[in-house]
Formats: C-alpha cells, sequence, structure tokens
C-alpha cells in the first residue's frame, strides 16, 4: 500500500492513470492487480495505492474479501482496477483477468466500495496497448510514464522509481558475505560487552546509545558518516537496546527524518542478522508514514527474516495488511518513541 504525493494532478484519460501506477507504487508492477483508489478526506483525490500477485482463479474470492479491509480502512469512495500481463489477449473481448476483475467488483462493490473502471494491460510502457474490460471501445496506448505529470511530481517528492519490484528490493540487499561474518563476529564480542554495562549503568546506558545514534544521523545528514566495521558494530549494538530503538521510531519530518531513514537504510545492508532486523524495522516505518508502502513491505521482510517474530515488524505488518493509514502508524509511532525516551532519558532535552 503506497500514498501518492501531495500534489494536485489532472489524469484526463485512463492511459494517464496508466502510465502513474509506477509512480505511485514505486516500482512497475509485472503480473499484477493494482486498485488505486478514490476517496478518504477529499471525494476527488487520490488514494492509496496497492498491489498483489495475480493468483488462480480458486484463490480470486480470497483475494478481493483481502483487499476490501484495507480499502475500508481508509475510507476509499471508489477504485479504479488495473491488471498488469496475465497472459496474451485478443482485445476487446478476450482480456486476461476478467474473472478476477468481475470477483472483485462483486465483492468490492458489495462491501460500499464501487469499481469505477477495469483495465488491463501487458505492461506499462510507453506505447503499451491499454483496454477496458467493460467498454469495447475504450482503448489506446500508454503514454511514457517518465514524462507525466505525476512522474513530475514524483520527482519534485524526492520518490524513485524503480524498474521492478525486484530493483527496489536490492537497495536493501546485504553487503558480501565475508564482510556479513567478521561484523557478526565483532557483534558477538561488543554485545557481550554492552550486556555488562547495561546491568552496571542501567539507564545511562541506554542515554549513551541514544546519543550515539543521534549523532550517527546527524553526521550521516551532513555526510561525515562512514559505514565500516566499527559505526556499524557500534550502531547495531545501540539499537539493540529496545528502549533505544523504539526511541528512534519517530524521528520528525524534515532533512534529519530523510538523513535517519538513509541511515537505517544503510545499515540494513551492512548489518547482519539478528541484529539487522532493528534498522530494518525502522526503515519500514519510517518509509510507510512517508507513504512508500512497497519499500515498507520489503523493510518488513527483511526484519522477519533476520529475526523471526520480531516486535515492530509483526505489528507493521499487521497495520500493512489491515490498512492503518500512514498517518495513523505515525501517531503510534510517535507516541511509542515518547514513551522510550521518558524511559531512558532525564529530561526532555532531546
Amino acid at each position: 500500500m503506497t500514498t501518492p504525493p501531495h500534489s494536485r494532478i489532472q489524469l484526463r484519460d485512463p492511459g494517464e492513470l496508466v502510465a502513474a501506477v509506477p509512480h505511485l507504487l514505486g516500482f512497475h508492477p509485472e503480473e499484477s492487480l493494482v486498485l488505486v483508489t478514490i476517496g478518504g478526506d477529499e471525494p476527488k483525490r487520490l488514494g492509496v495505492c496497492l498491489r498483489t500477485d495475480l493468483v488462480p482463479a480458486e484463490h480470486h474470492r480470497d483475494l478481493a474479501e483481502q483487499l476490501l479491509q484495507p480499502l475500508l480502512s481508509h475510507r476509499t469512495r471508489a477504485v479504479f482496477l488495473l491488471v498488469v500481463g496475465g497472459g496474451s489477449a485478443d482485445p476487446p473481448v478476450h482480456l486476461p483477468g476478467r474473472e478476477l476483475v468481475a470477483v472483485v467488483d462483486r465483492v468490492l462493490d458489495g462491501g460500499g466500495v464501487p469499481v469505477l473502471h477495469s483495465l488491463w494491460t501487458p505492461e506499462i510502457n510507453a506505447g503499451a496497448p491499454w483496454c477496458c474490460y467493460h467498454e469495447p471501445a475504450c482503448a489506446g496506448t500508454v503514454p511514457d510514464p517518465a514524462t507525466t505529470a505525476t512522474a513530475a511530481a514524483a520527482a519534485v517528492a524526492g520518490w524513485v522509481t524503480f524498474g521492478t519490484r525486484e530493483e527496489l528490493a536490492a537497495q536493501l540487499v546485504p553487503e558480501d558475505a565475508e564482510t556479513m561474518a567478521r561484523r557478526s563476529a565483532l557483534l558477538t564480542a561488543a554485545g557481550e560487552r554492552a550486556e555488562q554495562d547495561r546491568a552496571l549503568s542501567g539507564s545511562a546506558a541506554s542515554r549513551r546509545d541514544l546519543t550515539t545514534v543521534r549523532q550517527a544521523v546527524r553526521a550521516f545528514a551532513d555526510g561525515r558518516l562512514a559505514l565500516d566495521d566499527e559505526t556499524v558494530v557500534r550502531l547495531a549494538v545501540a539499537l539493540s537496546d529496545p528502549r533505544v530503538r523504539d526511541a528512534c521510531l519517530s524521528w520528525g519530518a524534515g532533512d534529519e527524518g530523510l538523513a535517519a531513514e538513509r541511515l537505517w537504510l544503510g545499515l540494513v545492508r551492512a548489518t547482519p542478522p539478528p541484529e539487522r532486523a532493528e534498522p530494518a524495522s525502522l526503515l519500514a516505518i519510517s518509509s510507510y508514514v512517508r507513504g512508500d508502502g512497497a519499500l515498507a513491505g520489503i523493510a518488513v521482510e527483511v526484519a522477519e527474516e533476520a529475526c523471526p517474530g520480531h516486535r515492530v515488524a509483526t505489528l507493521l505488518r499487521t497495520a500493512l495488511q489491515i490498512g492503518v493509514p500512514p498517518a495513523r502508524v505515525a501517531v503510534l509511532a510517535a507516541d511509542a518513541a515518547t514513551d522510550a525516551r521518558t524511559l531512558i532519558e532525564e529530561d526532555d532535552s532531546w
């Protein structure tokens, strides 16, 4: 689930909507069902964008019912459906995904979320054909996604649109195995020392660790921080304290907030498991709050793989599944961060 940039864009025909989808999702979907929603507080505004893999016919209804809950959570007034791929086509009658579209249409309409338009395209690239499922004369070609108004708005917002979901996920691929093994050994020793320090120093150790993370974010924002062995181990140990990690759940807006997210992403690549789960969960929260549901979902997967049952990752996984709005997650994260800081700080000087 991804929230579009807050810009006023007029989409004049279905082809422009199709071309906008990669920028709404953050990547070019393949073999996918995409839902672009209308509603929320502004009835004519594009809302969240959801994507799911195409599934066999026996799972169509289950998928439709799963999609309904997040739509209701976001007070969706209506949706556009787009099937990308799914096989060859002979427009206008023989289009892949027709049965899936029919089932989703019935389930969503029964839940009070009507489908305004249903479209098919083999791919979202310039010149690709698009067709409507219910209006045979409604067809055209996709404009170049890179030159649309949505692309410009995404660029202004600082969003990057990847060629595929795999390219998006590649941002989080860990460094080479030798580096990970070396850091894992260093973390074992450093973790033992940290446990002793926390046992002797109590909250003072947590305050030092929180200071370490805050200084790292500032240095990273200024381009003064290299993620070498020493830095990665020091930050991984600091974030291994759940109170410190929770205190970092909400870093605020602006350049420092963006620097924190970039640091979390860098640490996901640089940190071995299970400690890798901490920056991955922080990245998942910050990217989801920013509206990048695709990156958030991948970061949750990374956190859960690094540390099965990880508390923050599990909570965000649930939020993603039931469609908790990013603004609500932002409030919950800010409250959790405030509570954590209250536990480990003597005053409100942060």
